[in-house]
């Protein structure tokens, strides 16, 4: 080899280049190889010339502070499903949002169920397809399920006075309104605001839970809506008769948990998971707590937006003290208008059980659900708990910290629910771009998948590597997927007919695998995935 003595021109050259180069890595990776150069830079025996160490110190250094693309993403791959991939990511990048988690059903199946972001940015933690999301007032539909599953069966009259001496809550205390009105309006309107609440949302009682409780001369603050109730009808007045207008009211859906609570002589909570979820399988949705270290395990955690004002706590009453989506909102008090956590695949769980298709039973009837989804007059767009199109019934949820849309689209089969732990100042174009988005991107896709996601365990934790391998379709008949394959030594994929003979046998090379099996007979045969190490599974397979 032959060594030259490099002129100024040709040192200038290469040190663009490799600048260059590094400042590439620095946007794809981050800090972390910001860090390994600078060590490198400072301790080689190539050293740069000092213009060239100093301009690329302040270019690094300007790279290295730009917010960067999140990509991590967690949960079953379906490369046919891969738009709803992009589309998320485009979304979190866009927006600046932590992280978020989208789930669909098609024809009644889990079909995608993904976790992208962050869970908590401090430790790095992932969005899992189980992570658990504050769901704001997406939260009133579960309310609504559960009122018409009791005007199903004959325990509620929607039609019925709410409040008063003839109402379903007809406690003495709630006798001395202030406005007459109070004792006038009904179940129905309750559920399509047009019950007379004008609270706009700075003078929404629910925000005032700690003012309330000193008022009432009880413990501040309050957790109990019926201290809430008690000095509301007392000192606040109707904006509206009953039935004449509408606007959108978190605290006449709050009422309707007490309703709930009255009729049924259970909790409202406890009503909703004993009669509504359990018996869907659905156990990891629960009221919602104010404080992040009261959050469940698997809850993620919520962030304001860059600058975004600090809100008076409801646990000392100071103004602009607490992060408002720690302490700045009473999430206990508010379940059954704002305050449920779940994951979105059980949200869509539920909302297959009410979308009125064959795929799955549900648990309303027909006649039920179309009087809860005739939208009303008063709100046009808007039935009892869902707002209404001709094809699809859905509902939004917004709050500092959370962004939500579950929703039904009837025409396309299709049910789905999008989370995000953040909300930006500007929020509009966020729900824009999300609100619609499985139903929009629907004519693009060429393919579904044909498993279902409810009825496996595959797709939980990324480092549960077993559980989360997904072999299907079984029965099949022509071609067989493997997805989520974790990274093996030496891993093999081997195919054995029912007499223990070797059909195929591949040498795993990616994280998802298809294997044509056109040629093989019908029968019973057995797949196997296994390394060098202890890691095998084996499952049964029947080709049609």
């Amino acid at each position: 080899m032959v060594f030259t003595k490099l002129n100024r021109k040709s040192i200038l050259f290469i040190e663009s280049n490799y600048i260059c180069l590094n400042l590439c890595l620095i946007i794809i990776y981050g800090s972390e190889h910001w860090e390994i150069i600078l060590t490198y830079m400072t301790n080689t025996t190539f050293k740069f010339s000092a213009p060239t160490f100093i301009l690329y110190m302040l270019l690094s250094a300007t790279f290295l502070f730009m917010p960067l693309k999140n990509t991590a993403q967690t949960g079953i791959e379906f490369p046919e499903l891969k738009i709803y991939d992009s589309s998320m990511l485009n979304i979190i990048s866009k927006y600046k949002l932590a992280g978020g988690q989208m789930a669909i059903t098609y024809q009644g199946r889990l079909v995608y169920n993904r976790g992208f972001g962050y869970a908590d940015t401090a430790t790095k933690e992932l969005v899992q397809p189980e992570s658990i999301f504050r769901l704001a007032s997406a939260s009133k539909s579960i309310t609504s399920i559960a009122l018409m599953h009791l005007y199903e069966i004959g325990k509620i009259n929607l039609d019925a006075i709410v409040l008063g001496p003839n109402g379903i809550i007809n406690d003495s205390q709630y006798f001395n309104a202030i406005d007459p009105r109070m004792h006038q309006f009904t179940v129905r309107q309750l559920m399509n605001h047009s019950a007379g609440f004008n609270y706009d949302f700075a003078n929404e009682p629910l925000w005032k839970t700690y003012d309330i409780a000193k008022a009432m001369g009880v413990a501040a603050p309050t957790f109990d809506f019926e201290v809430v109730l008690e000095w509301t009808i007392k000192n606040k007045s109707l904006g509206f008769k009953p039935g004449t207008s509408s606007f959108y009211s978190n605290f006449g859906y709050t009422l309707l948990g007490l309703v709930i609570k009255k009729v049924t002589n259970m909790p409202y909570e406890t009503y909703v998971k004993d009669s509504i979820l359990k018996p869907l399988g659905i156990t990891d949705m629960h009221a919602g707590r104010t404080l992040k270290k009261d959050k469940f395990s698997n809850e993620v955690s919520y962030y304001d937006y860059a600058g975004a004002p600090l809100s008076p706590s409801i646990y000392t009453g100071i103004p602009n003290s607490v992060i408002s989506v720690y302490g700045g909102y009473n999430w206990e008090v508010m379940t059954p208008a704002g305050g449920w956590v779940a994951a979105a695949k059980d949200l869509c769980k539920l909302l297959t059980a009410v979308d009125g298709t064959p795929e799955q039973p549900d648990i309303l009837s027909k006649k039920t659900i179309d009087t809860m989804t005739t939208k009303s007059v008063q709100w046009p767009k808007y039935g009892l708990g869902w707002f209404v199109n001709p094809t699809d019934i859905y509902h939004t949820g917004g709050i500092q910290g959370t962004a939500t849309v579950i929703r039904i689209d009837k025409s396309n089969k299709l049910t789905f629910s999008i989370l995000f732990n953040a909300l930006p100042q500007d929020y509009a174009p966020l729900y824009n771009d999300f609100i619609n988005l499985a139903t929009d991107k629907f004519k693009d896709i060429k393919s579904w998948p044909t498993v279902d996601l409810f009825k496996t365990s595959a797709g939980n934790r990324d480092n549960n590597f077993k559980n989360n391998v997904l072999i299907y379709p079984n029965p099949v008949n022509t071609e067989l997927n493997i997805s989520q394959i974790p990274m093996l030594k030496n891993g093999i994929i081997t195919l054995f007919n029912a007499l223990g003979e070797t059909k195929q046998t591949y040498q795993i090379n990616d994280t998802h695998f298809i294997l044509s099996l056109s040629d093989l007979a019908k029968g019973l045969y057995y797949i196997t995935i296994h390394d060098d190490n202890s890691f095998k599974i084996t499952q049964k397979i029947t080709k049609n």
